[in-house]
């Protein structure tokens, strides 16, 4: 059988870990159902439900938490059975039975369609339940199979297995002081090399990060990210991360951080979306076709047209990129950690030869970049000054340089050594 375990209490949001891995000590298949429900598979484990229930409230007291359970041969029903009334049972072949009373919304039905199906006449699970499969299902759409299923107490699905997770965290404190961004991004991406190192060492992979910044006027804030695929490469957690940090302002100048690893898994895979070592065409039809998978409709872009109302000169069109010109450009791949430091220097106009939007040669005479990484937004749009878009780049001795863009003028601003 399947027990579904609902908790409640306070600051479950940071021991909802600690929580699960106390669930373990019940049966080693836990499925993390979001912050304060748990499944758990109770198949092979000696006993009844009466003494599964005591195991988990066992488990969990240290924790001064209210736990509710339910059990039933569906995961669904045990967990309608765990919010219905605590230390229900649901026997197996009475699933949908114990389901009909139940509002539409225990599906997890969307309000929209609930709204429809009410005008049919239809506001219970097994109103639902007694409609025709086929034709439910053609009317409204792909999801209705699974609303079907959980509504006649069929769905038997598997439960997926938390992560085992490990503390891997880096940290800075008591080492000065970050007052401008290139300073934080900098010190960031020092302590996301050190999570990439233990991750990679440890065969794992995080399928997210939190970030605790600690503020020279002893404020904290706090930033968790989770990336679409687990990965273990530091480009790729810095390039997430990077554009979080755009939409964040500190009062006071960062003196601490503290990274840590999140829902870490065996092995992974690595972020194929947006980082590569080389952009190749195959790679960019999967890239996008993800994309689509994930939106549920095409990839679009903005395109401009003549209109005589500003909210009308522009429409959104089918993104459909030529692949066949997309060749084994570089992109995105920084030398790898430990880095040489940065040193900003007076920042003095550069020539910049660009193609197809990026950078492929600077200085005079020019000299062709062997990589380039960027652009970073710097400078926001809405203010007074232009936007400032930055990159590192490298030439063929390996050296690295750090240039921005500010309107059609490039500008030398840091070297690494």
């Amino acid at each position: 059988m399947f027990l579904c375990a609902i908790v409640e209490g306070e600051d479950l949001q940071r021991r909802w870990e600690a929580l699960l891995d106390a669930l373990d000590a019940v049966t080693p298949t836990v499925e993390d159902a979001g912050l304060g429900a748990a499944y758990l598979d109770m198949h092979g484990i000696l006993g009844e439900p009466a003494l599964w229930y005591a195991q988990v409230r066992t488990a969990l007291a240290p924790f001064f938490v209210d736990v509710r359970c339910g059990c039933s041969e569906d995961a669904f029903c045990a967990g309608v059975a765990a919010r219905h009334a605590d230390g229900c049972v649901v026997a197996a072949g009475e699933e949908a039975a114990f389901l009909a009373p139940f509002p539409l919304h225990f599906l997890d039905v969307d309000p929209r369609t609930i709204e429809r199906l009410v005008l049919l006449g239809i506001e219970r699970i097994g109103e639902l339940a007694a409609l025709p499969y086929g034709a439910f299902v053609r009317r409204f759409g792909a999801r209705a199979a699974l609303w079907h299923r959980r509504a006649s107490g069929t769905e038997r699905r598997s439960l997926v297995p938390r992560a085992f997770t490990l503390p891997i965290e880096a940290s800075a404190l008591g080492e000065g002081e970050a007052q401008t961004q290139e300073q934080l991004l900098f010190a960031l991406r020092v302590l996301l090399g050190r999570i990439a190192e233990s991750c990679a060492r440890r065969g794992r992979s995080a399928g997210g990060i939190r970030v605790d910044f600690f503020c020279d006027d002893a404020s904290e804030r706090s930033i968790e990210l989770f990336f679409a695929l687990p990965t273990a490469e530091e480009r790729a957690m810095f390039d997430v991360l990077r554009a979080r940090l755009e939409r964040e302002s500190f009062e006071a100048p960062v003196v601490g951080m503290r990274v840590r690893a999140l829902r870490l898994e065996e092995a992974g895979s690595r972020q194929m979306l947006f980082v590569r070592e080389r952009a190749q065409r195959q790679d960019l039809a999967v890239a996008l076709a993800r994309l689509e998978g994930l939106l549920g409709e095409p990839v679009r872009r903005a395109c401009l047209r003549p209109a005589h109302a500003f909210e009308e000169r522009f429409t959104f069109e089918r993104f459909t990129p030529d692949l066949a010109a997309v060749e084994d450009a570089r992109v995105s791949a920084l030398p790898a950690l430990p880095l040489p430091p940065l040193h900003l220097i007076p920042e003095r106009e550069v020539a910049v030869e660009v193609r197809g939007g990026v950078p492929v040669a600077f200085g005079d005479p020019p000299s062709a970049l062997y990589e380039c990484a960027g652009p970073w937004r710097t400078q926001d749009v809405a203010r007074e000054m232009p936007p400032r878009d930055e990159y590192d780049v490298a030439l063929a001795d390996g050296r690295w340089y750090r240039i921005a863009r500010r309107q059609t003028r490039w500008y030398l601003c840091g070297v690494y050594e």
